[in-house]
């Protein structure tokens, strides 16, 4: 089984997403599927020509099994992937860039999305502005990927006002935030707050590295601020207690600030397997 390391250097985002779908497959015993059917009647084996849009991931994840579910009546979820690409994404731990595997990341729940039909659109936070780069289309998977590649993290907030219309809508909607969600002030707080909305289900994936989340460097460093570009020569071991003290002060805060019925926290390192992270999305989304 590739480790992330070797997913994220075959900088081929496509077939990243397949290796990991197939890890899903060894690995996943129970799951919930991406798309949404009513009325639900029979399954049938995939047979050459289907729609691959109509495997039903949730049986596949069990079973390893390519099925159809049919249904007299079809309704698919519309799923909004945002990304942040604020400097801080720049991070590298253990070989491997936080932007890079939050790419990773969100091209596997794009083809997710896409076998089961879902609408899909992507959104980046850049530069104080929050953009759209993909809308729904039949083609939205293909757009994803391609923004995807290009993207590149830089800057800071603030972040410039967003027309509330930005943030509402009276469709139901998965909103899938991957960032490191760190903040200055309470800019992350802010935003959150604002997409909040009955008809939207947020999940919010926090990607940290191994040293931010167990400290253990020992020895002088120059610490850099991604964002500002400021920097100061510290001993690490000095400052380990402060350090985890204030970090693990500031995730707790998080756990408490995002509390809410349709808004999901989900923290992960950079050591987990992609796959394992998918699962974990795949397994605790509400919206049905």
């Amino acid at each position: 089984m590739p480790s992330n390391l070797e997913i994220i250097k075959l900088n081929d985002l496509r077939l990243a997403a397949r290796l990991i779908s197939q890890q899903l497959r060894q690995g996943i015993h129970s799951g919930i599927r991406v798309g949404v059917g009513s009325e639900f009647e029979q399954y049938r084996h995939y047979q050459p020509g289907d729609d691959l849009k109509r495997i039903d991931w949730k049986y596949f994840s069990r079973s390893g099994k390519y099925m159809i579910k049919e249904s007299t009546t079809e309704s698919n979820l519309n799923i909004r992937l945002m990304l942040d690409l604020s400097g801080s994404m720049n991070y590298i731990d253990n070989g491997v860039s936080r932007l890079d595997y939050a790419k990773n990341l969100i091209a596997s729940l794009a083809y997710l999305g896409f076998l089961q039909g879902d609408a899909l659109s992507y959104f980046t936070l850049s530069e104080g502005k929050i953009e759209q780069k993909v809308a729904p289309t039949p083609k939205s998977f293909q757009r994803i990927l391609l923004f995807l590649e290009q993207a590149k993290a830089a800057g800071s907030w603030p972040l410039q006002p967003i027309s509330d219309s930005f943030f509402q809508g009276k469709e139901r909607e998965l909103v899938i935030w991957v960032s490191d969600f760190l903040q200055k002030e309470s800019e992350w707080e802010s935003l959150i707050k604002s997409f909040n909305h009955p008809r939207k289900e947020l999940m919010l994936i926090q990607i940290l590295g191994e040293q931010e989340l167990d400290f253990k460097l020992e020895g002088n460093f120059v610490f850099r601020d991604l964002e500002s570009g400021q920097e100061v020569v510290q001993d690490a071991r000095a400052m380990q207690t402060q350090f985890r003290e204030r970090f693990q002060g500031y995730l707790d805060h998080l756990n408490q600030t995002f509390q809410a019925p349709n808004v999901q926290l989900i923290r992960v390192s950079m050591k987990e397997p992609l796959a394992g992270v998918v699962r974990q999305i795949l397994n605790r989304k509400k919206l049905a």
